[in-house]
């Protein structure tokens, strides 16, 4: 095999937001990270944030090459249809090495020509690929369950598990160089969830760089989600930023030696994001005690890392009931949930659909003069608002018990995309945009 590509996935990152970083702070790997590269900007039709414009939705596109419309991936942990094949089953098939490092809804049917398959910690049910990996997942899938709040002794279970992992890894040798870096950034950020997230992708990384320094794929899948998280929550915190980018220089340098070994290259972001004012989302603090509170009967409820969750019932008489319950209840005729039915499966997928313009719930939101100081007016609504208080109080309890998480930035459906000894189509190459479905044909075409 005379060829290989290793695609570096950094989901939703700001690549803009990196250049600003590298001169502010000096980092050089950061600063040479697209040096020598050729760039294309990518685009998807997407448009709907927090139904196909997402990372879970559009990272599926790129690897099957198909539209949202088509795949129906919409959700966190969701399996992809067996008739719909990823680009590393195209591969192997060819007898062509793959190695599957994070990420997104990504699912192994096969193990043939797999060297590594490492899931996304939010697709709980799927294995790790040598299975003696999954002991390197317990804490972030615990974490990514239960986020923003965990039980604190449950997390310094998984962390010790997690540490003693490290501890006996050449990783050791590495966060042992780097001691007063990391106890400054514990000191200023403390356990706050980007620090955990960088920590963990890291930490993920010089996992990868061993392995491969032992044996390289042909192909080589790496994906990053803790800068998208940063930016989400945190774009807005001028007192942490040096931190990310120092994360961001430490990632470039690993990502660096992994690719003294490849002759092509893609630094790849999906789609990007747009820095904003600061919103909230709501989420449920306890979802079984919401759900106990709405008198709905379940099997169980898999929270998710973003506002909502995934909820299995015994039956679908009580999935419809479940699902005509979250509907009716409205604040001044504007739904509190959005809700996706699976079906013919006994499952939905719930959320909040309000955001709010506060940091904390006031009973006074409800009221009609008031509401718009509170919340978004929600998009597409173009009927004239009744006010109407029925289930208020069953909707101020509900609302005293949630939690409001921050947004500093919104996704925007262009990304960008550099390439280095790698051909994309000459129609591509013209328009300087790729579709983010037509890369999975250009690495099919780069392995012919």
């Amino acid at each position: 095999m005379n060829k290989d590509l290793l695609l570096i996935e950094i989901n939703e990152c700001d690549f803009k937001y990196f250049q600003y970083g590298s001169k502010k702070y000096n980092y050089s790997f950061i600063k040479n990270f697209f040096l020598n590269k050729k760039k294309i900007y990518t685009s998807t039709p997407d448009r709907k944030e927090g139904f196909n414009l997402d990372p879970w939705v559009q990272w599926v596109s790129v690897h099957t090459g198909r539209l949202s419309k088509d795949h129906k991936i919409y959700r966190l942990g969701q399996k992809l249809d067996k008739s719909k094949p990823q680009i590393w089953e195209k591969l192997s098939k060819k007898k062509i090495s793959s190695t599957i490092w994070g990420a997104f809804n990504a699912t192994l049917r096969i193990k043939k020509n797999i060297d590594l398959f490492f899931p996304d910690p939010w697709s709980f049910k799927e294995e790790a690929f040598p299975t003696n990996y999954n002991t390197y997942l317990k804490l972030p899938r615990y974490y990514a369950q239960n986020y923003p709040d965990n039980n604190k002794i449950k997390t310094l279970y998984f962390g010790i598990i997690f540490l003693k992992n490290i501890i006996f890894s050449k990783c050791f040798f590495y966060f042992l160089y780097n001691f007063f870096n990391f106890l400054k950034i514990f000191f200023i950020s403390g356990l706050k969830s980007f620090n955990l997230y960088f920590f963990l992708d890291l930490v993920s990384l010089l996992i990868l760089q061993n392995n491969l320094n032992k044996k390289k794929s042909d192909f080589t899948i790496i994906a990053l989600n803790s800068f998208a998280h940063y930016q989400h929550n945190f774009w807005n915190e001028k007192k942490y930023e040096k931190i990310y980018f120092w994360y961001l220089n430490e990632m470039i340098k690993i990502i660096n030696d992994i690719s003294k070994n490849y002759k092509s290259s893609i630094i790849f972001n999906g789609f990007s994001q747009k820095k904003i004012k600061n919103e909230y989302h709501l989420r449920s603090r306890m979802p079984k005690i919401f759900f106990d509170k709405l008198n709905l009967d379940y099997l169980s409820i898999e929270p998710n890392m973003t506002t909502g969750a995934i909820v299995y019932f015994k039956s679908f008489e009580e999935k419809l009931k479940a699902i005509k319950k979250l509907k009716s209840l409205k604040i001044n005729s504007y739904s509190l949930f959005d809700v996706q039915d699976f079906n013919k499966k006994k499952k939905i997928f719930y959320k909040f659909s309000i955001v709010s313009l506060k940091s904390e719930y006031s009973p006074k939101s409800l009221n009609k003069n008031l509401y718009k100081r509170f919340f978004k007016k929600p998009l597409h609504v173009t009927k004239k608002v009744k006010f109407n208080n029925k289930n208020n109080k069953l909707i101020d309890s509900i609302l005293k018990e949630t939690i409001f998480i921050r947004s500093t930035s919104r996704h925007i459906s262009r990304g960008e995309l550099y390439y280095k000894n790698f051909n994309f189509s000459n129609k591509y190459l013209k328009r300087n945009k790729v579709p983010n479905i037509k890369i999975f044909n250009n690495i099919l075409n780069h392995f012919r």
